[in-house]
């Protein structure tokens, strides 16, 4: 790769370096459907995590695997389908600590020593038949953290006995263990809600 020397601008005296829309898209494009790493504890070495994607992740194409220096791992799939695939099927456990996974974003920062916002699943038991629609299971979620995928047992409504959806939480707040549901008719009715893993941090 050879660079090019280009005049870097002043303004009111300082250096500003404006950066192009071309060129930062191109990245960008080449990025978008990665997934961020982060495993909870001491972290395991390159080849580790290489051996556990060949072992566990057989039904997708190999993926391309970075390493960080701050700990985090980027894991670049062959197709963009293979991110949401690898999500939805979590979690993930190595050496019984938890792999923390997380969509890459062009405001990701790889300078936290630990990522304050994580994904977690959630599980909603028994829930009422007429409340599995995509809106009421949204707005339920909602109330836990940002909602991200359902699994396809829920999506599908091929297991009733709960759904489970990916939820992004900030791991400082504390997570409910049940909410409060109002339906239409006006009855209001306490929901539990349990998590296949939680952040120590979120206890």
């Amino acid at each position: 790769m050879t660079l090019s020397y280009i005049v870097p601008q002043f303004v009111h005296g300082n250096v500003v370096i404006q950066l192009e829309n071309e060129d930062v898209d191109r990245e960008t494009e080449k990025w978008k459907g990665a997934l961020i790493a982060y495993v909870i504890g001491d972290c395991p070495g390159y080849n580790a995590i290489r051996r556990y994607i060949d072992v566990k992740w057989k039904k997708i194409a190999d993926p391309d695997l970075f390493i960080h220096e701050e700990g985090y791992f980027i894991i670049k799939f062959k197709s963009i389908d293979d991110m949401p695939e690898i999500l939805c099927t979590g979690p993930y456990i190595i050496n019984n600590r938890p792999i923390i996974l997380k969509p890459w974003t062009t405001d990701f920062d790889f300078d936290k020593e630990f990522p304050t916002e994580i994904s977690i699943w959630i599980k909603l038991p028994i829930l009422p038949m007429n409340c599995w629609g995509i809106n009421s299971l949204s707005r339920i979620a909602s109330a836990i953290g940002i909602q991200m995928y359902a699994d396809e047992c829920t999506a599908k409504q091929m297991r009733v006995s709960y759904a489970r959806i990916l939820v992004e939480v900030h791991v400082t707040k504390p997570l409910p263990d049940h909410v409060e549901v109002k339906d239409p008719s006006g009855r209001v009715f306490q929901h539990v809600v349990s998590y296949d893993w939680k952040p120590m941090f979120c206890e």
